[in-house]
């Protein structure tokens, strides 16, 4: 095996990008890559190819993303697109892939970066570089109705469908609304004005590091997504933004994409019980949400009703003090991560990376 990495151009080498991506992950690819590489608004992504003897075999990306760390808003990167022919699925070329993501860092591009490998699997690039997880991300999940459950484990014959019907009437009663009173949860038809950046100010980042949620990059993640339409609420006291929650359904379950603002003890309890009615309408069987260990979301998934179902993903960064950015990560920031900071984008969170 001669095993080579090029850096490449998004324009030029884009045939080469999107055939191994399809190859890895399906068909389709197409249709995210101007506004995942490209569109974003907080820059163009990099990417590698590696090849053997002439034929690519792997590829790998860098997004920039707008982080605040400590109260600081620094450009970082997450690694994503990270892609191995089944021929070469072996730790060598994936760790000269993810050697490769660091190039922005170590030139001053990116004050870090990070990866959410989905499994322990996906660490095995990582254990062989001698890094550990900075955080873990569990997913939470809310039973809306049992039909899927029930009939899984007892059939569909006629005798089941009592059992069925009971069992949802005990689950609407247990998530049934208790909206707060003085607050105004609408839908949110159009885009995100400047009022969401005021928001992202005002919510505190102080010893914690989380993604920036300003009014830009929201629109380009939520409304200019062409794999990808969810729900947005948003709640309101006497017209003023407390916060809002996007979320979408992919057959029988739902999940949080995000959920932000302030008071959450009260205005997320309330944005996520609009969720909740807005999924049994749909007649959807279950409402997901992920979330660190040290994140808000936590309690509030808690408080609501969700239980900690298995550990997914795992947040590993890298950080090199250069001469551009004095280090910012240490071991007393708390990973406030959710979806929104875990997933490259909604198409293809639940897709095993191909490493």
């Amino acid at each position: 095996m001669t095993l080579g990495i090029r850096r490449v151009s998004l324009t030029d080498d884009r045939a080469e990008i999107l055939d191994i991506l399809n190859r890895n992950f399906g068909a389709g690819q197409e249709r995210r890559f101007d506004w995942l590489y490209i569109d974003n608004p907080a820059g163009e992504a990099w990417a590698w190819l590696a090849w053997d003897h002439d034929k690519t075999v792997g590829t790998a990306a860098v997004f920039p993303r707008r982080m605040l760390v400590d109260g600081k808003l620094v450009l970082c990167g997450q690694v994503g697109g990270f892609a191995v022919d089944a021929s070469h699925r072996s730790l060598g070329p994936a760790v000269l892939l993810q050697r490769a993501t660091f190039g922005p860092v170590d030139s001053g591009a990116l004050t870090f970066c990070y990866d959410c490998p989905p499994n322990d699997r996906g660490m095995a690039t990582f254990d062989r570089l001698g890094m550990r997880p900075n955080c873990e991300i569990a997913r939470y999940a809310l039973p809306l109705r049992s039909d899927a459950f029930l009939e899984k484990r007892l059939g569909k014959s006629i005798w089941v469908k009592p059992v069925v019907a009971t069992a949802n009437l005990l689950l609407d009663i247990r998530t049934r609304s208790r909206i707060s009173q003085g607050l105004e949860i609408d839908a949110l038809p159009g885009g995100f004005g400047d009022e969401f950046s005021e928001l992202d100010r005002r919510v505190s980042s102080s010893g914690t590091i989380r993604a920036s949620r300003s009014a830009d990059l929201l629109n380009w993640r939520f409304r200019k997504n062409a794999t990808a339409d969810p729900q947005v609420f948003v709640a309101r006291r006497a017209g003023e933004l407390l916060g809002f929650v996007a979320f979408w359904s992919s057959g029988e379950a739902a999940y949080v994409i995000d959920l932000f603002g302030v008071e959450l003890d009260t205005v997320g309890v309330a944005l996520l019980e609009t969720a909740v009615e807005a999924c049994k309408r749909e007649e959807v069987c279950s409402l997901n949400g992920f979330c660190s260990e040290d994140s808000w979301l936590k309690a509030l998934f808690e408080s609501s009703g969700f239980r900690s179902r298995e550990r997914g993903a795992k947040v590993v960064a890298y950080e090199k003090s250069t001469g551009h950015f004095p280090k910012v990560l240490h071991h007393g920031l708390r990973w406030t991560f959710g979806h929104l900071e875990e997933a490259v984008s909604e198409q293809t969170d639940f897709i095993a990376v191909a490493r």
